[in-house]
């Protein structure tokens, strides 16, 4: 593929991988089955995200202050819509896209049909990724802690706007850089940030915020996924991936490849880990335990699973690994 792949997205209807080439600030369109690129998205001076809608593929142009819309069968630019500075993340529910300026620091809600922003939501820090669960935005503030200080820099870890009610409260640093939120039930959530040593719950309406677990030393925690009823939690830092058991709270840890970025799971079959270190993608159990590491190219950055295989993004070779997942 060329260039310096950051970012990529599955469109699962028309079978399609949308890849953001940073150096070349463009998007690159590959065909899922022919496994080829097929066309170019030029319209966003800095594309940095993409969302789907029923008709658009939605882009953040983060320099351009504006979000694209594409069409999605054709892929042919349609209009943009002008942001706050620095438009980034994006989720798309129920005809709205909600979407988060990290420069401007704000959450804007997008009505896709009227092609207008609507309601904004101011914000104390930036957020580089957000979650819509039960109603409840969550919104973590990744710069809410100084690496180099140990000191916080804003007050709160989390502002949680209730959008039935547009009520909003904020839970306060406790999260270390919060990045990752699961779903646990209802009104429950499990948090962990980048620098943190555990994993934490917030629950609806409750300002505290709760220590499910924790463990020796920083990890640099980039992603966790829930499988069944657990919690995988890998590290940047460490040679392990940590495994909570949220309903029996128990903790144990398995070795793994080192730098550790993404975790995906694979039905009830195992899950994935790819090492951005190592250089590696690593297949686990559902037992836990090791059974293929393949080598991948340079510098992995993202991975995806669609049906029975996994697609690997690799920046500094600028390509797209591709491997054939069996199933037992």
């Amino acid at each position: 593929m060329g260039g310096k792949p950051a970012h990529f997205f599955l469109d699962e209807r028309y079978q399609r991988i949308f890849v953001i080439d940073y150096l070349n600030e463009l998007i690159k369109v590959v065909d899922i089955k022919s496994e080829t690129m097929i066309t170019t998205l030029t319209e966003s001076n800095y594309p940095v995200f993409c969302s789907f809608s029923e008709q658009y593929v939605i882009v953040s142009d983060f320099w351009g202050h504006k979000i694209d819309f594409y069409d999605r069968s054709a892929m042919t630019y349609s209009h943009s819509v002008r942001t706050k500075n620095g438009p980034a993340y994006s989720l798309v529910k129920n005809d709205l896209l909600y979407f988060v300026s990290q420069r401007d620091y704000s959450l804007q809600v997008l009505d896709i049909e009227r092609k207008g922003v609507f309601q904004e939501f101011s914000l104390s820090g930036r957020v580089p990724v957000f979650y819509i669960y039960d109603d409840l935005v969550i919104l973590p503030y990744y710069d809410n802690y100084h690496t180099w200080s140990r000191d916080y820099e804003l007050q709160n870890s989390l502002c949680i706007i209730n959008l039935s009610t547009l009520y909003r409260w904020d839970i306060e640093g406790m999260v270390k850089k919060p990045l990752s939120v699961l779903r646990l039930n209802e009104g429950q959530y499990a948090i962990s940030g980048y620098l943190d040593n555990g994993i934490y719950q917030i629950s609806w309406g409750d300002m505290e915020t709760k220590t499910l677990v924790q463990w020796q030393n920083h990890t640099h925690i980039l992603d966790m996924t829930l499988w069944g009823d657990y919690i995988l939690v890998p590290s940047m830092s460490e040679e392990k991936c940590f495994v909570y058991n949220h309903h029996q709270t128990l903790l144990k840890e398995i070795q793994c490849a080192k730098g550790v970025l993404d975790i995906e799971v694979y039905y009830d079959d195992g899950f994935l880990l790819l090492s951005n270190f190592d250089e590696v993608i690593q297949l686990y159990s559902n037992q836990f335990q090791l059974l293929d590491e393949q080598p991948v190219g340079q510098y992995p950055i993202k991975m995806l699973i669609h049906q029975d295989r996994v697609y690997v993004l690799c920046m500094d070779s600028g390509e797209i690994n591709v491997f054939q997942l069996v199933r037992d």
